[in-house]
């Protein structure tokens, strides 16, 4: 009885360890991303919720940005969703399927609207397949 009350206790102290030594998604999506089939497209999103579109170097447009499990009609335990806001207090709602997973350089979203996938990089020189 005391070998399993340690066992378990072991693996509870272990996943809590392992989960807290992940960064959340708020933090490791901070950073420029780049358009993985227009590299002249940057996407920047800042430490305080603010996303900065590029577009050959010249700002098109700044959101403000948020990380959460739901997003307009969507929700998941389980998922993660950006939503992104504009000025106007338009929506946009994107899946997200991975962020740096790996440190592998990119950004995976589903764009809800159309469930077309995006693809962003974060080194210019990266090439992705699709």
């Amino acid at each position: 009885m005391k070998r399993l009350l340690f066992t378990l206790s072991l693996l509870f102290f272990t996943s809590v360890f392992f989960a807290q030594s992940q960064d959340p998604s708020s933090k490791r999506i901070v950073g420029s991303w780049f358009s993985n089939t227009n590299r002249n497209t940057k996407w920047i999103f800042t430490q305080d919720g603010k996303l900065y579109n590029y577009d050959k170097d010249i700002m098109k447009v700044m959101y403000k940005y948020s990380i959460s499990n739901s997003c307009q009609n969507n929700s998941s335990d389980t998922s993660e969703f950006i939503t992104l806001r504009d000025r106007d207090g338009n929506e946009f709602c994107f899946k997200i399927n991975g962020i740096n997973e790996n440190k592998n350089g990119i950004l995976s979203l589903i764009n809800m609207s159309n469930m077309q996938p995006l693809i962003l990089v974060n080194n210019v020189n990266l090439k992705i397949a699709q």
